[in-house]
């Protein structure tokens, strides 16, 4: 199988975990990203749907009713069985894409996003839960500082 160069791990990386904490997001920064600075791997493949102007406004609007829905307190916890495959699914396939866009291997990716998005899901689900019980931080402003690390981090990573 082919080897993954260390950047691209680190994106994959990066982009799971904000695929555990926000479902939408991974691929609304990468759609954003990639809309405005094509990639030519990713014009040859299958994945090309992800550098479209509509496909970059779609996944931001679905991020930002993502972001209010996680406020209503009839939300589903992230870790039911629904929420989890759909977060999973969010990091493979952010992994595929930054792997094709940097003309890695895509298993790879597919695998590493799903692992850390799954990973992720978890960690900051207890995580929210523990600082809820164990500080002055309650929800939803867990919710609200988990919002700003996923926006923040996702400038980061593909500015």
């Amino acid at each position: 199988m082919k080897k993954i160069n260390e950047k691209t791990i680190g994106q994959i990386i990066s982009l799971g975990i904000i695929s555990g904490m926000r479902s939408t997001f991974a691929l609304a920064i990468a759609a954003h990203y990639l809309s405005k600075q094509h990639n030519s791997a990713l014009s040859n493949s299958r994945l090309r749907f992800i550098q479209s102007p509509v496909t970059a406004i779609v996944t931001k609007l679905l991020g930002v009713a993502e972001i209010a829905g996680d406020k209503l307190p009839n939300t589903p916890n992230r870790i039911v069985a629904p929420q989890v495959i759909a977060r999973a699914a969010s990091g493979a396939l952010a992994g595929a894409i930054i792997s094709v866009a940097n003309k890695d291997s895509v298993a790879k990716g597919i695998l590493i996003g799903r692992a850390t998005a799954i990973a992720a899901t978890y960690g900051t689900f207890y995580l929210r839960k523990y600082l809820d019980k164990s500080t002055f931080i309650k929800e939803p402003v867990t919710g609200a500082i988990e919002d700003a690390i996923v926006i923040g981090s996702g400038i980061l990573i593909m500015g």
